[in-house]
């Protein structure tokens, strides 16, 4: 890309620009959009839930939104995973439009749930992104997530290793 731009006498000059240089700020909505991309592509990388706990049968998850400790958005979610396709990073993102770089990861809490054999768990997560106040500052965005997440875990297996017999009292 070639831009011209005036010098100290007032003549124009041409300079070439990088590939990636931009000719204006980047825009709030821009900010976000590219935060939520960069969090996207990390959970696609994430493996499936199947891979990643081979004993979760079922993951069911319902979750309510507030905003400032006022409940804003509905009545709230019903997610159910589907193991093949879901994956193993639970990332929701923040619903509020204000919100810069937030969201809520759910992955440690299945982790704990998963290893710690428990069959539900109810949480709240903050958001950890901010927005920008009318008066200019930046603070943190202050929204809340909710949680009860249901697990169904297979039985362990209790099967004779290949070529032992299980002897009869």
């Amino acid at each position: 890309m070639i831009m011209k731009t005036l010098n100290d006498e007032g003549t124009g000059a041409m300079l070439a620009l990088e590939p990636n240089s931009r000719s204006r700020p980047f825009s709030k909505s821009e900010l976000r959009k590219d935060s939520r991309r960069k969090t996207y592509e990390q959970v696609e990388k994430s493996a499936s839930l199947a891979v990643k706990y081979p004993r979760l049968k079922a993951l069911k998850m319902n979750l309510l939104y507030f905003d400032r400790e006022i409940v804003s958005w509905g009545q709230g979610i019903l997610y159910r995973a589907n193991l093949e396709t879901a994956k193993s990073m639970l990332h929701f993102n923040c619903p509020s439009s204000l919100c810069q770089g937030g969201g809520f990861d759910l992955s440690d809490d299945l982790r704990a749930a998963v290893t710690g054999l428990q069959k539900s768990i109810i949480g709240v997560k903050h958001c950890r992104g901010s927005r920008d106040e009318e008066t200019g500052k930046t603070v943190p965005c202050k929204s809340v997530l909710h949680f009860k997440m249901t697990l169904v875990l297979k039985p362990r297996s209790s099967r004779v290793a290949p070529g032992r017999s299980v002897k009869a009292a």
